[in-house]
């Protein structure tokens, strides 16, 4: 019985989240099918420098954006996973983005990044906490995989494994559709 109302609960979010115009991932072992991808909107972030730059940068390339904070020990846990799904992807047109919602300034978002020895990701950030409140994040770890095109196919509110072989495939799907 458990089970019936958990699955009603997991329809009703993404339900809900697809009437907002969000499309909803779950947990990959889930097959609960997801709505139709939405446009992401063109977000301002800022790179390491906290020089600004629009999210449509990246156009033509699937990417996993990433929401997190240092003091989020499941953002730190994931970015892990985040980082070594970039480095399965060489010379694929696939760009993980690890978006703090801390201030870059401070120093603690590159520190934090440098003692978990992150070699594929880069720090950016987002100024003024703006893409999170355009995207309506509700917690952090918040992430979004976007196609070539720029549509959110996925939204994914929690921890995950992104270098899982599952998630990864469904990534590699993403980034062989040809581009225009």
């Amino acid at each position: 019985m458990d089970g019936i109302f958990e699955d009603m609960k997991i329809y009703l979010k993404a339900a809900l989240l697809a009437a907002v115009g969000l499309s909803y991932m779950v947990k990959a072992d889930d097959a609960t099918p997801l709505p139709a991808p939405v446009p992401m909107p063109d977000i301002v972030l800022s790179d390491g420098s906290g020089i600004p730059f629009h999210l449509s940068r990246y156009l033509g390339n699937v990417i996993v954006l990433e929401f997190w904070s240092t003091s989020c020990g499941d953002c730190l846990k994931e970015l892990t996973f985040l980082n070594r799904l970039q480095g399965d992807m060489p010379g694929k047109p696939v760009v993980a983005l690890a978006v703090s919602e801390d201030p870059l300034a401070s120093g603690q978002v590159k520190a934090a990044m440098a003692k978990q020895k992150l070699e594929f990701l880069k720090p950016f950030g987002d100024p003024n906490g703006n893409a999170a409140q355009i995207l309506g994040l509700r917690g952090l770890p918040t992430s979004f995989v976007i196609d070539r095109q720029g549509n959110i196919v996925s939204r994914v509110e929690g921890p995950q494994q992104w270098d899982r072989p599952d998630y990864e495939k469904r990534i590699l799907l993403l980034a062989v559709k040809p581009f225009p």
